[in-house]
């Protein structure tokens, strides 16, 4: 074990043989601009982040997105000594408990030693981060997530272009490249420091990295898997950020759509969110985690870890932490073994991050049957699909979807846009009638808010039109709930408004 811990903490620090490694360009030095039309930039720490138009290969106008370091030459002269020589000094015996976070941890310090010459404590801060990053091999991904409006990032090939979601802008293009000691320490850092291996047999895997609070949920994928021989995704953890409050006044969803949610979900309604791949799913299901009662027992179980961290405010959080998915029958801690255990943990709510397999949503199902309630994720472009997946490919029985409770459906409306919403929200209450196929899934769903073509989110009939799948409480306790928490909302809403 240690041979391999060494590797990975020397083999981008040193060259093999052991000398002093050549005092060449700091891999950020190749961080360059484009000279394309200038739309926007705007400071992000140690660099800046420019946002240009410039003609696609397709000939359509793309934007693109460039971030470049600003240290000044005589900064960027301290940088590239420090990094020589905490490169030089570093040896495994410094880095105790064996972790990334160590790793980046000693490095930050011993590159502070030597950037001790500069009184700006704040750009010593700065630096010997930077430069802790330069040495591992990793300073383009410390950039990019350093950048608050860089959503997510992609790699495609070894000799493509990065390629984001911004906030802003949506999908931009860039012309940066991560050179192949980036992709090795990447690859490196994956295997070692998460207990998994990257090899010809399991040549994927997702984990998280926290990056100075930054949390970035990474998928790497290689050869033979990536025809390219190497594929990257990096999701930025925003969610983390985002309150019920932020979603309201963004018109993710309304103020009654959210008190809905929350109501439902304290009086023991089990809710899942449905929605393609990058539509918010778990953004959502963050922000009503938070918005429920603290003092709820909540037991999460998760592979790649989303959620957020809400023990320091003294919410009742167990987190669990299960094999990726992307390691087939090599996983020995299963998401299916630990949902079916849950019953033993004693939760007053799950919180079971994305439902992603047969395996995953038969023991979900099961959960839901012996009373367990919560939250989760589920992909799927309806709800409508989601049933007929269940039903059609799982092999989930019709009596057990009536556990289901309630589904949010969220939507991208436009695909390269930033723009992410509640498309709809419906229960799952209905029962086909002996004539109709089990196919016809339309049946099972009662919509409760339908986002109309105006773009609002409307309720479509009155209170007491609609089928409330409640089960903890009567229907007058809930409604009045309902009130509290739509009153509750809207005066965060109008304080918001008020302090602009």
């Amino acid at each position: 074990m240690i041979g391999r811990v060494e590797k990975a903490l020397l083999l981008f620090a040193r060259k093999k043989d052991g000398k002093s490694p050549q005092r060449g360009p700091l891999l950020v030095e190749l961080l360059q601009s484009s000279d394309a039309d200038l739309l926007e930039s705007y400071p992000n720490g140690l660099f800046r982040c420019d946002i240009r138009t410039g003609g696609g290969d397709s000939g359509a106008r793309a934007t693109l997105y460039d971030i470049v370091p600003v240290l000044g030459s005589e900064n960027l002269a301290l940088l590239r000594t420090a990094v020589w020589r905490i490169a030089e000094h570093l040896s495994p015996e410094q880095v105790k408990p064996l972790t990334f976070t160590r790793l980046i941890e000693v490095l930050g310090q011993m590159a502070a030693h030597e950037l001790s010459r500069i009184r700006d404590l704040g750009m010593v801060r700065e630096l010997s981060r930077l430069a802790a990053f330069e040495a591992v091999g990793l300073p383009t991904v410390f950039a990019l997530s350093r950048d608050r409006n860089v959503q997510e990032f992609y790699l495609d090939s070894p000799n493509s272009p990065v390629y984001l979601d911004h906030a802003k802008y949506g999908r931009c293009e860039s012309r940066i490249f991560l050179t192949e000691r980036e992709r090795r320490a990447l690859e490196t850092h994956m295997d070692t420091f998460k207990g998994y291996t990257l090899d010809y047999a399991n040549p994927s895997l997702k984990n998280e990295f926290d990056i100075f609070g930054t949390r970035l949920r990474v998928s790497l994928d290689l050869d033979p898997l990536a025809v390219s021989g190497f594929s990257l995704d990096v999701r930025k953890l925003t969610s983390n950020v985002l309150t019920l409050q932020d979603l309201v006044g963004m018109d993710v969803l309304s103020v009654e759509a959210a008190a809905f949610l929350l109501a439902s979900l304290e009086a023991g309604v089990n809710v899942t969110i449905v929605g393609e791949t990058g539509t918010g799913k778990t953004t959502l299901l963050n922000a009503l985690d938070e918005a429920l009662d603290p003092r709820l027992r909540r037991i999460y179980i998760e592979d790649a870890v989303e959620t957020k961290d809400l023990l320091e405010r003294g919410y009742h959080q167990m987190k669990l932490r299960v094999d990726p998915f992307e390691r087939g029958g090599e996983a020995q801690r299963t998401k299916s073994a630990e949902i079916t255990k849950i019953l033993h943990r004693s939760p007053d709510m799950v919180i079971l991050g994305e439902i992603q397999s047969e395996e995953h949503s038969r023991a979900f199902f099961q959960a839901l049957s012996a009373g367990v309630r919560g939250l989760q994720t589920f992909h799927s472009s309806s709800p409508e699909q989601a049933i007929r997946r269940w039903l059609e490919l799982h092999g989930i029985s019709q009596a057990n979807l009536l556990d289901l409770g309630i589904i949010v459906q969220m939507l991208r409306p436009q695909r390269l846009s930033s723009r992410r919403c509640v498309q709809s929200i419906s229960t799952v209450s209905g029962r086909p009638s002996p004539e109709e196929s089990s196919t016809a899934v339309e049946q099972w769903l009662r919509r409760m808010y339908v986002r109309a073509p105006e773009g609002l989110l409307r309720r479509t009939g009155s209170w007491e039109e609609l089928e409330l799948p409640i089960h903890s409480t009567t229907r007058e306790a809930f409604l009045s709930s309902l009130e509290a928490q739509i009153e509750r909302i809207g005066e965060a809403q109008g304080a918001r408004a008020a302090t602009g």
